[in-house]
């Protein structure tokens, strides 16, 4: 007889900056889409966090007094009985909250300083879109564009937390590491110079020149984004 294995619940905190030029209902649809986003990579949304600013802050992205806010609820907790569908068997005092979902993409350092200030993961929407995707892709040229996407993606992030940590940090930021790198893998930084050239080359029956059209035309927020709208609206070549 088998025996069914449940998921550990993971908990998130959505957290957001509202522009002058960004309506209520616009804001609230975008909260919501990322909500949804969540709960598609396991995550159950507990809290969010709403912040009205002129601009985004240039360093962590939210101001010093939600970094705050945000950061003695994630030490906090949260109790049992707080969560919308609380599991059984759960102990009743806390739950530690897993990660921190940032409604828009922000920068290699916005994200390292918002991990510092909040004190746990953050994942901003172009991860978290990625992340759905390289769980969803089936084909070995939808992997490898994903791949491709993803590499892009973190390139930057591993640079950011490399020159964060200093000479000490970049030599021991592998696994196993103490430098403010060591979330990240060692060979995730060797994929990011080694992998893309070779995937991009067998990724797709594209000629070359529309191949070079597409690469110079991605970033990793305008590729995770037209992929996220492409799989999200059902047609015959993508009935989902």
């Amino acid at each position: 007889m088998q025996t069914e294995v449940k998921e550990t619940p993971r908990y998130a905190i959505v957290a957001s900056v509202q522009l002058p030029e960004v309506s209520d209902a616009e804001f609230e649809a975008s909260l919501t889409e990322l909500s949804e986003l969540a709960k598609t990579l396991g995550f159950q949304v507990v809290q969010t966090f709403v912040q009205k600013r002129s601009s985004f802050d240039r360093t962590a992205y939210m101001g010093v007094g939600k970094l705050d806010e945000i950061s003695m609820y994630v030490k906090r907790g949260i109790r049992a009985d707080e969560l919308e569908d609380e599991p059984q068997e759960m102990d009743a005092s806390v739950v530690e909250i897993d990660a921190v979902l940032v409604d828009h993409e922000i920068s290699p350092s916005q994200m390292r300083n918002l991990e510092l200030a909040v004190g746990c993961e953050v994942m901003d929407r172009t991860m978290v879109i990625l992340e759905i995707f390289h769980r969803n892709a089936r084909s070995r040229a939808a992997r490898a564009q994903v791949e491709i996407a993803r590499l892009g993606y973190m390139a930057p992030r591993l640079r950011e937390a490399a020159k964060l940590a200093g000479p000490q940090g970049r030599q021991r930021s592998g696994m196993g590491g103490r430098g403010p790198a060591n979330r990240i893998p060692s060979w995730t930084a060797a994929r990011c110079a080694t992998a893309s050239p070779s995937c991009s080359a067998r990724s797709s029956p594209w000629n070359w020149s529309a191949r070079r059209s597409a690469r110079a035309a991605w970033s990793g927020r305008a590729w995770a984004w037209a992929a996220y709208r492409w799989w999200a609206t059902p047609t015959p070549a993508n009935p989902r």
